[in-house]
């Protein structure tokens, strides 16, 4: 006897059917799904980390400003660079 989740039905004769299971990511746990999760779970969009670099800022003449960089192009195109002072001011290079 077969059970039918969706319409609680029960039947022997399975012949001219076509039966179709699903089931769940968590049914068949494994460690490499654990670590792909784990890995998601991190919130890397909003995660921004500047560096320092001796560069002057040309709206208020301080030596250092703050940088970081991200891949906005495609993979094989150079990164861009994110300049940011205390004053205010930002500035952006493609490389």
């Amino acid at each position: 006897m077969i059970k039918c989740d969706d319409c609680s039905s029960y039947t022997k004769d399975t012949s001219s059917k076509v039966i179709t299971s699903r089931s769940k990511p968590s049914t068949f746990p494994s460690a490499l799904r654990a670590k792909h999760s784990e890995v998601q779970s991190v919130d890397t969009e909003n995660l921004e980390v500047e560096a320092v670099i001796t560069k002057t800022c040309p709206d208020c003449g301080r030596k250092e400003m703050f940088y970081h960089t991200k891949q906005l192009r495609s993979a094989d195109e150079g990164s861009t660079v994110f300049y940011r002072c205390e004053c205010g001011y930002k500035e952006t290079t493609n490389n």
